[in-house]
């Protein structure tokens, strides 16, 4: 995935799509979902993400709430490919903007409001047929965690986006990268794409 260098926050709109429609685990439902990443000059990453569906199950309304068992839209990032131990990020949003954010490695993750005092804002927005999240992640969060100096042009890092829902009424599992496991895990970054930072 191509990340675009933007320096206004609308200019997101003009950035790749894209799709999260791996369904690997087949359940009954599908919803469509896609989204546009960039990273905004001054600030840090952002991320907007959107799930076709009309009034979305959104039950839990407080941070680090879990989401995942409503409609939840996820984006995990990992900016130490290279090293698995390092960890990754992951955040879980509802349409509520409940957002559950964690770091570290595949079970042993914490909240990543105890690890740094920097704050990752989520607003959600609800549509007739559709709702969206619109995820900031500031840059001194990702290099506080990481220890590693602000992203630019030319980094990599790999991501993986994610609708889900464990709710048996809805239960669906959707990814942009495909994961190969026989049962639904998104925990695994072994599976997450490349993304790279170029100029638009």
């Amino acid at each position: 995935y191509n990340v675009y260098i933007i320096n206004q926050i609308d200019q997101l709109k003009d950035c790749p799509t894209f799709l999260i429609d791996q369904y690997q685990w087949e359940k009954n439902n599908r919803p469509q979902a896609f989204g546009q990443m960039a990273l905004l000059e001054n600030y840090g990453l952002i991320i907007s993400m959107t799930a076709m569906e009309r009034n979305p199950l959104r039950r839990y309304t407080r941070d680090n709430d879990p989401v995942y068992k409503d409609s939840a839209l996820e984006a995990f990032l990992n900016f130490a490919p290279d090293d698995f131990d390092k960890g990754y990020l992951n955040f879980e949003m509802n349409a509520n903007g409940a957002l559950l954010s964690q770091f570290g490695v595949k079970g042993n993750r914490e909240s990543v409001n105890t690890l740094t005092s920097y704050c990752t804002s989520c607003d959600a927005y609800m549509e007739e047929d559709s709702w969206n999240v619109l995820l900031k992640i500031p840059m001194e969060l990702i290099c506080d965690l990481y220890s590693i100096k602000p992203l630019r042009k030319d980094d990599i890092f790999t991501c993986n986006f994610y609708k889900i829902s464990e709710d048996a009424s809805i239960e669906h599992y959707a990814s942009y990268a495909p994961i190969d496991n026989p049962i639904p895990d998104f925990h695994l970054p072994q599976f997450f794409a490349k993304a790279i930072i170029v100029s638009n």
